[in-house]
């Protein structure tokens, strides 16, 4: 009797292990915070699963997705535990808080979703995000909020069955540090797969120089000029004699004298 309860031993030790690796996790989704559509519990090995909870709020390529959802995922450890914000120009952006946990149910409540500001805070980063190899042509753009880094990740982006590569560059909050290598970052249209990232504190956007003052040139009122004439010499008029040369002067009616007695004495003899 006693050799057949220390056989059966084992197989009652493995049956209560195998029910305490069994986690089990709320599930829903929705486009609210209600998260009401198919809400229900779904189970997970509890050795490496766990439950997760997100709310998201992802615009990329002109496309936005606003959803609540719970749900078990079977690799505990490579999905990200903490909100990530990062905005990668042109209007696109990914906003997504998101919590793990590890016991049963203890995903019940639905995070917040994360909110945006379009609060400048006075920083900067290069911003672009590319598919399949194209060149992301990054552009400067000032950063707002709490997104006080500059991020460069590339990995893979799933969505549904297919998987394209991508390059992203953007402002990011503090908590994008956490991307690693092998980080999944999991949300209902896409599954980010980080192969390399990093992420460096933003630039300050450069102060402009003060506008140059042109100094306007001092001009002096002087009185108007007058032109002073000429100083001239108020000579007594030249006086000139009738009948007589001018280079002769007073002595020209004595050389005639003579000729005019002899005329005037023929006229009286005869």
């Amino acid at each position: 009797m006693v050799s057949f309860i220390l056989c059966l031993l084992p197989a009652l030790l493995a049956t209560t292990n195998a029910q305490a690796a069994i986690l089990t996790c709320d599930t829903c989704f929705g486009l609210t915070e209600t998260c009401n559509f198919a809400p229900g519990t779904c189970q997970v090995n509890k050795a490496t699963g766990g439950c997760l909870s997100v709310a998201e709020d992802i615009k990329l390529g002109g496309t936005q997705n606003t959803n609540f959802y719970k749900e078990c995922v079977s690799n505990y450890k490579s999905d990200i535990e903490v909100p990530i914000s990062f905005t990668v120009g042109n209007g696109n952006y990914v906003r997504i808080n998101t919590t793990l946990c590890n016991t049963d149910n203890c995903n019940a409540a639905v995070p917040g979703m994360p909110t945006g500001s379009t609060t400048a805070n006075g920083l900067q980063c290069p911003t672009c995000f590319a598919l399949n190899f194209a060149p992301c042509n990054s552009s400067v753009t000032p950063c707002t909020g709490d997104e006080t880094y500059c991020m460069d990740f590339t990995g893979f982006l799933q969505k549904g069955p297919s998987s394209s590569p991508f390059q992203a560059k953007g402002c990011t909050s503090a908590s994008d540090q956490v991307i690693k290598p092998g980080i999944n970052l999991t949300s209902t249209p896409y599954t980010f797969s980080f192969f390399w990232g990093q992420s460096v504190p933003a630039e300050k956007i450069p102060t402009p120089p003060p506008p140059t003052t042109t100094t306007p040139a001092t001009t002096t009122n002087a009185p108007p000029t007058t032109a002073t004439p000429a100083n001239t010499t108020n000579a007594p008029p030249t006086t000139t004699h009738s009948g007589a040369s001018p280079a002769l002067g007073k002595f020209s009616f004595a050389l005639y004298l003579p000729g005019l007695t002899g005329l005037l004495l023929v006229k009286l003899l005869s």
